[in-house]
C-alpha cells in the first residue's frame, strides 16, 4: 500500500461558518430558556409557546451539529502531531478553560439560582464560601453549560486511537474507499441507526444527563457524532454527494420532523413517550437529526465557501463567547424576571444583553490580555493571517497555520 502523505492541516470556511452559526444560536437559545416552559436555572412562571416550539426544533440538530463539526476539527487539529503533543494541546485548550469556568464563570449562575429559588439570601460574597460545597444540583459545584468541554475532552481521548488510525496511510485509504462507496450508494442514510440504538437501549439506563458519570447515552451518542464528523468532512466524495442531495436531505428532515411532532409531541410541553412507542420514536428522531445535519452540511458546502476577513475574527471569538455567554444571560434574566418584564420583551432584552455584555467582556478583557486569553482556550498572542487578500484565520507569530479548535 502506498505511503500516502498526511495532508497538512488547514482551515475550512464551511466548518468555520457552521461553528460560528451553531454557537451563535446558543445566545438566543439560552436567552429564551427562562420563558420556554421547561425547567432551567431560572424559570419564569410565564412561557412563550412559539419560542418553545422553535427551541424544540433546534434541539433536534443543534448539539449534534456542534459535535459533528468538532469531530471534523479534531482531525484537522491532530494533523501531523504526535499523540503526546496533540494530547497536551487538548488539555490546554479544553481542561484549563473548563477548570477556569467552573471556578470563576459558573458560581455566579448557581448563586443567582439559589437566590431566585429562595435557597439562599444574602450577597454573592456571603455565598461564595459554599460555592464548591457538594456536587450540583444537591450541592453547588457544577460545570453547567461547560459540560460540552468535558464531553469533548473525554471523548477525544477515548476515541484517539480511532483518529490516529484514520490519519494513518491504511486508514486514509479505507476512508477514501468508504467515502466513494457512500457517495455512490447513499449509504449515509444508514448512519441514523447507531443514534437510534443509543436512544432506544442506552437512554433508559442512563442518568445524570450532561454530568458525564453514568450518562452512557450521551457519551455514546455524542461519540458517534464525533466520528461522523471526522468521516463526513474527511471525504470529498461524501461532501460532494451531500451537496448534490441537499434538497433531498432537507425534504426528509422536514417530513421526519412533521412526523416526530405530530406523533410524539402534539403540542405537549414535556411529551412522555410510551414504552411501546420507543422504537419508532428512536428511529424517527435519529432520521430527523441526521437529515438536518446532511442538509446543513450540504448547503454549507455549496454556499459557505468564502472567507471574508471578519470570519477569522468571529471564529476566534466563538470559544470565549461560548464560555461567557450563559453567565451574562443568567444575570440578565434574573433581573428581568425580578422587575417583571413581559415574556417576549424579556427574551429580546436577554438576548441583546447577553450579546452586548459578552462582547464587552471579550473585547475589553479577554481578547487584549495575553494572560487571560489561555483561560478561554486562546493562544496568548495572535494575528490574523491573509492570503491573496483573504483571511486564513488566526496564526502563530511565526506564521504557521493553527488548526481549528475542537469546538
Amino acid at each position: 500500500m502506498p505511503n500516502l502523505p498526511v495532508p497538512a492541516p488547514c482551515r475550512r470556511a464551511d466548518l468555520d461558518w457552521l461553528r460560528v452559526s451553531a454557537f451563535g444560536l446558543l445566545i438566543f437559545y439560552h436567552a429564551g430558556m427562562a420563558w420556554s416552559g421547561w425547567s432551567w436555572h431560572l424559570t419564569s412562571i410565564d412561557s412563550i409557546g412559539w419560542l418553545r416550539e422553535g427551541m424544540r426544533f433546534l434541539n433536534r440538530w443543534r448539539m449534534p451539529l456542534i459535535f459533528v463539526v468538532s469531530g471534523a476539527t479534531i482531525m484537522l487539529a491532530l494533523g501531523t502531531r504526535s499523540p503526546g503533543a496533540f494530547s497536551l494541546d487538548r488539555l490546554r485548550r479544553l481542561l484549563l478553560p473548563l477548570a477556569f469556568g467552573m471556578i470563576v464563570l459558573v458560581p455566579p449562575q448557581v448563586y443567582l439560582e439559589r437566590l431566585y429559588s429562595g435557597q439562599f439570601s444574602g450577597s454573592f460574597l456571603e455565598w461564595l464560601p459554599q460555592a464548591f460545597a457538594g456536587v450540583y444540583p444537591a450541592g453547588n459545584m457544577s460545570w453547567h453549560h461547560l459540560w460540552f468541554l468535558a464531553y469533548v475532552m473525554v471523548l477525544t481521548f477515548v476515541l484517539l486511537p480511532c483518529f490516529l488510525w484514520a490519519r494513518s496511510a491504511p486508514g486514509r485509504a479505507i476512508h477514501a474507499r468508504a467515502g466513494r462507496l457512500v457517495a455512490h450508494t447513499s449509504l449515509q442514510w444508514l448512519m441514523p441507526l447507531p443514534l437510534a440504538a443509543a436512544t432506544l437501549w442506552l437512554a433508559p439506563i442512563s442518568h445524570n444527563t450532561n454530568g458525564l458519570i453514568g450518562d452512557w447515552y450521551g457519551l455514546v451518542y455524542y461519540g458517534v457524532l464525533l466520528l461522523y464528523g471526522a468521516f463526513l468532512f474527511g471525504s470529498p466524495d461524501v461532501l460532494a454527494a451531500l451537496n448534490r442531495q441537499r434538497f433531498l436531505s432537507l425534504a426528509i428532515g422536514v417530513a421526519a420532523y412533521v412526523v416526530f411532532y405530530i406523533v410524539f409531541v402534539d403540542g405537549a410541553v414535556r411529551p412522555v413517550i410510551r414504552l411501546e412507542d420507543r422504537p419508532a420514536y428512536a428511529l424517527v428522531s435519529a432520521v430527523n437529526t441526521m437529515a438536518w445535519l446532511f442538509a446543513i452540511i450540504g448547503f454549507a458546502n455549496r454556499y459557505l465557501t468564502g472567507r471574508p476577513a471578519l470570519l477569522a475574527e468571529v471564529s476566534e471569538a466563538v470559544y470565549p463567547f461560548y464560555m461567557l455567554h450563559q453567565t451574562v444571560t443568567v444575570i440578565a434574566v434574573y433581573w428581568l424576571i425580578e422587575i417583571g418584564v413581559p415574556p417576549v420583551v424579556g427574551f429580546i432584552l436577554a438576548a441583546l444583553a447577553t450579546f452586548l455584555g459578552t462582547a464587552a467582556i471579550y473585547f475589553f478583557i479577554v481578547r487584549p490580555l495575553w494572560f487571560i486569553r489561555p483561560l478561554f482556550g486562546l493562544k496568548a498572542t495572535y494575528h490574523i493571517g491573509m492570503q491573496n487578500g483573504r483571511s486564513v484565520g488566526a496564526v502563530r507569530d511565526e506564521s504557521l497555520p493553527v488548526p481549528p479548535p475542537s469546538l
